[in-house]
């Protein structure tokens, strides 16, 4: 900058002028060509032209944009910009350093576009007061303008507006910069697809059928229900939602699977959730009791495959599968229909005993079809069975599921409670099975099954055999049910009331997804194979599309860089035309003071009222040069009163 002198006259001093000592001045132009100098120590200096400062503001704006509009349009491609596992587990472990970089990032970049924005809008404006006159208002405005501030005035609205805008865009800058940088928790959705066992093949229905009848001849099906008799009666009591009146939510796991209530007679199709990953051996088909099961279930990285080992904090899932389940209803016998019969034969004790061995027949008549246990228990010496201790809680599945007779598409069970269980009335529970589509929900180790209104029949064909299986492993668990004083289903359901809906039902349901782990333990051939679908959400960090959200901040962001370019690049046009001193600055108190004293402005305005305070913003007003005695132009302005106040 030009050294600070002060000229003296007779008259006293005279105002402070900003000298040029250069030979450049005996050019042709005015001034030299405006140049600022920025110190970055005693030894350092760089001169930067204005037209070169102009030019990097340009550049650097542009640049903040590009960076902005990439940035939002990473994140509008991706749908979601997950941050790498590593940064996420510091995030997690240290939450407010994240706030505190990204606020720092977000004030540097708001710092460095509000510079650049002033800093071409002052240029702008000190070319443009360079010229023609202005109102004194005026002139306050384009000073609110570069600060940026705001001015109010009712006369003058559409000035007050301006102000009021670019002031509330440079504001908005660093809630902008924070609210597009800041990364939240965010849920990223991926896309799955595989393959399972479908129960509904033609390819199954005659493996299974074939299976069947085979293991009926050689009895090789019973050790798997002994070992699975336990989680047979368990899958039935936990499906029961409603015990004792009060809604409950139970547990079930098998195979080191855990399910809310019920199976739902699924598979687990995802990998962390398939449970046991011992090898099942030849226990495989209807022998299967427990082992690793093979789950064929991808991803859909799409264009994020590099992303494709992201863990994030947590993942949930939810895939559509097949499952199955049954309509279970139950209702008094209808002895129009139906017959039941419970026939004791007792025989005595040993001598002495007080006590009585009872065979207890038990034959169910359905629509002329039969089917009967034998149930054993003790009674007293009068050979009957103690009313408080002891109860028979006889039931039997009609028709026998291995008879030729067998309904596939429905089949009935008979209960009836004696004794203790007393309470329990002669009922028919009417089973019809069938497959279903489910939503399955993989969450917090735990799989939930909620079924959707879409079902087609599971005993559509009468060669299908999975009423078969159902009716089969039902009939195993009634007469398994029963010990000599008493019965298990029957102490539950005097405890809890009466759910033998429910109770089936999770049988049923469990009966299923043993039946496909059995079958898909050493893989699912092609013909037996159905696809799934579902997605994978990954609880991260990063940034999720906020389309309005995003539009409204790069908005903001444009119409600064717009702005800028526009007032930068009038300001080169301006340079090329007229050359300007930029040591001048209009904004700055002290050279307005030095302008308005040089140019006896205070003689125009008054100190009287409010009143006068406003009109004298109506006063007619213009920058000039202040020439030397040879006639060149001073680095000095001079602020001087076109005409009275009013003047247009």
């Amino acid at each position: 900058m030009a050294p600070l002198t002060q000229v003296v006259t007779a008259g006293g001093p005279r105002p402070y002028s900003l000298a040029r000592f250069s030979p450049s001045a005996r050019f042709s132009y005015p001034f030299p060509a405006p140049t600022f100098k920025m110190h970055f120590a005693d030894f350092v200096q760089i001169r930067l032209s204005a037209t070169s400062l102009l030019l990097f503001t340009i550049f650097g704006q542009t640049v903040i944009l590009g960076f902005a509009w990439g940035f939002a349009g990473a994140i509008l491609y991706t749908g979601v910009l997950a941050l790498p596992d590593n940064v996420v587990r510091l995030i997690d472990e240290h939450p407010t350093v994240l706030t505190l970089i990204v606020t720092l990032i977000a004030t540097a970049l708001s710092i460095t576009t509000s510079m650049f924005f002033t800093f071409a809008l002052k240029e702008a404006l000190r070319h443009h007061l360079s010229g023609p006159s202005i109102t004194l208002f005026k002139l306050r405005t384009a000073i609110a303008l570069s600060r940026p501030t705001w001015v109010l005035r009712r006369k003058f609205l559409k000035l007050s507006l301006l102000t009021l805008v670019v002031y509330a865009m440079v504001t908005f800058l660093n809630t902008s910069w924070s609210t597009l940088l800041l990364p939240t928790l965010v849920e990223w959705p991926v896309g799955t697809f595989g393959t399972e066992l479908d129960l509904g093949s033609a390819a199954f229905v005659n493996q299974l059928s074939t299976d069947l009848t085979a293991y009926n001849e050689n009895s090789v099906q019973a050790p798997a229900f002994e070992v699975l008799n336990i989680l047979t009666l368990l899958s039935g009591t936990a499906a029961v939602d409603i015990q004792g009146g009060v809604e409950t939510s139970s547990m079930f796991s098998f195979n080191g699977v855990s399910y809310n209530q019920s199976t739902g007679g699924i598979l687990p199709a995802i990998q962390e959730y398939s449970g046991s990953s011992a090898p099942p051996g030849s226990h495989v088909g209807l022998a299967f009791t427990g082992g690793q099961v093979p789950v064929n279930t991808s991803f859909d990285w799409g264009h994020l495959e590099h992303d494709s080992g992201t863990q994030g904090i947590s993942k949930n899932y939810s895939i559509t599968q097949q499952g199955l389940t049954a309509n279970v209803t139950c209702q008094p016998i209808d002895r129009s229909q139906n017959a039941f019969s419970v026939t004791p034969y007792p025989v005595p004790g040993p001598t002495g005993s007080n006590m009585t061995f009872i065979t207890w027949e038990t034959v169910a008549n359905c629509s002329g079809n039969l089917n009967s246990i034998t149930s054993f228990t003790v009674g007293l010496a009068n050979g009957l069975p103690d009313n408080a201790t002891e109860g028979l809680l006889p039931t039997v599945v009609c028709p026998n599921p291995n008879s030729t007779v067998f309904n596939p598409y429905k089949f009935d069970i008979f209960m009836s409670g004696l004794y203790k269980y007393s309470f329990l009335p002669t009922i028919v529970c009417e089973v019809t099975p069938y497959l279903t589509t489910v939503n399955v929900t993989y969450n917090g180790g735990i799989i939930s099954v909620d079924r959707t209104a879409n079902s087609f029949g599971a005993t559509s064909s009468s060669n299908f055999p999975l009423s078969q299986y159902i009716a089969t492993v039902m009939n195993y668990q009634a007469s398994s049910n029963q010990a000599v004083t008493k019965n298990t289903i029957g102490d539950f359901l005097t405890a809890y009331g009466t759910s033998n809906e429910d109770y089936w039902r999770g049988i049923a349901e469990f009966s299923s997804t043993q039946l496909r782990s059995g079958y898909s333990a050493s893989g699912v051939p092609s013909n037996m194979a159905r696809s799934t679908s579902g997605t994978m959400y990954i609880e991260t960090y990063g940034w999720r599309s906020r389309s309005r959200t995003f539009i409204l901040l790069l908005v903001v962001i444009t119409l600064i860089w717009l702005a800028t370019v526009l007032a930068a690049g009038y300001s080169l046009v301006q340079e090329k035309i007229t050359a300007s001193d930029p040591s001048f600055d209009f904004s700055d108190p002290v050279d307005l003071i030095i302008a308005a004293s040089g140019g006896r402005l205070g003689s125009q305005l008054h100190d009287e009222d409010d009143e006068e305070e406003h009109h004298s913003e109506d006063v007619v007003i213009r920058f000039e040069d202040v020439t030397d005695k040879m006639g060149r132009r001073m680095s000095k302005k001079r602020l001087v009163t076109v005409g009275p106040p009013g003047t247009p």
